[in-house]
């Protein structure tokens, strides 16, 4: 909906990362996970446009060869992209290439280098970085991101890497310091008492979730890029709409702020409602134990009364039969 809705890449991600925090994974993994999907999708399409620009399925680094046969398994156009990939490899044997240097060291570049699926998410996944520290100075976005799940091994030491000097990324060291705590904590209280299982299946989480790139220290930049200036911000149409974008954006944080606010009414209601049953529930047992003290109480009056009777008897019989020997005696 938001890349319908929003030209500005900046406020398509906002909203991304937003609805990401629901979310119990970490939400730069499962934005992650879609943008990858996507990418292959749009690889797979047009296998004949591929061959034109020179972006055969072999030139993708092995993860990705791994996972576009998982996910297109049964698309025909990975089909068209193998017979291709074949044709390459049987002209390759045909005619092997001398001995270079230069392509053997192609070999002992950095994993995953080249592969062009692994640089455009590489370029995204370093805009969600900056993207989300640079949220993180919004009010509203910074409780959202308080109930969000902790960021993942990975994800949190590439924002820890940007060493952004603000409040953005304060807030986010303190978060995850929190949310870091709170999981180490448990740990050692299910290592003393086997107690909190969940917690080991959320630190293997954290340790490993999504498998993003992993570039070498030159592309680990910190800086802007051409590739993460979004074209519509560069457009000599952005001034004209601007104003009317940033409107968009306001009525739609205002909008899913009072979506959030009439839920949380709902949820305030549903457990005042849940309350009134449970206290009337509790008053009809209160009277039910009412009535039974009462019944009890004047059981209890009755049976009083009918010791004091039998004493009285007892005592009648005991002074009755005691005359009666007196009188033999004299």
């Amino acid at each position: 909906m938001t890349r319908h809705l929003f030209r500005n890449r900046w406020h398509r991600i906002y909203f991304q990362l937003f609805d990401a925090f629901a979310q119990s994974r970490c939400p730069f993994c499962i934005l992650l996970s879609r943008f990858e999907r996507t990418l292959i999708t749009s690889f797979l399409a047009s296998p004949g446009r591929r061959k034109k620009s020179k972006i055969p399925l072999k030139t993708l680094c092995v993860v990705h060869k791994i996972r576009v046969k998982k996910i297109a398994a049964d698309d025909p156009s990975l089909l068209t992209m193998l017979k291709m990939a074949v044709r390459d490899s049987l002209r390759e044997v045909a005619h092997p290439r001398r001995h270079s240097t230069a392509g053997w060291r192609r070999w002992f570049e950095p994993f995953r280098t080249g592969c062009l699926l692994c640089s455009q998410l590489s370029s995204h996944e370093r805009f969600l970085c900056r993207a989300l520290i640079r949220f993180l100075d919004d009010t509203e976005f910074w409780k959202g991101f308080q109930r969000a799940p902790l960021l993942c091994l990975d994800h949190l030491e590439k924002c820890l890497s940007l060493a952004v000097v603000g409040k953005g990324f304060q807030r986010l060291l303190n978060d995850q310091s929190a949310k870091l705590n709170e999981l180490f904590d448990d740990l050692i209280r299910f290592e003393a008492t086997g107690t909190h299982g969940e917690c080991k299946s959320m630190a293997l989480d954290w340790l490993a979730d999504f498998a993003g790139p992993t570039l070498d220290a030159g592309n680990a930049d910190t800086s802007f890029t051409e590739a993460d200036v979004p074209a519509e911000l560069t457009s000599p149409l952005a001034d004209e709409s601007q104003n009317q974008e940033q409107l968009l954006f306001q009525k739609e944080k205002l909008t899913r702020k009072v979506r959030d606010l009439l839920d949380r009414l709902n949820d305030v209601e549903t457990r005042a409602a849940s309350l009134h049953y449970q206290v009337a529930r509790l008053s009809e047992d209160n009277k039910r134990l009412e009535i039974g003290y009462t019944g009890a109480n004047t059981q209890a009056n009755g049976l009083n009364q009918l010791v004091q009777d039998l004493r009285k008897e007892i005592h009648q019989l005991k002074n009755g039969g005691a005359e009666p020997s007196a009188k033999a005696v004299s």
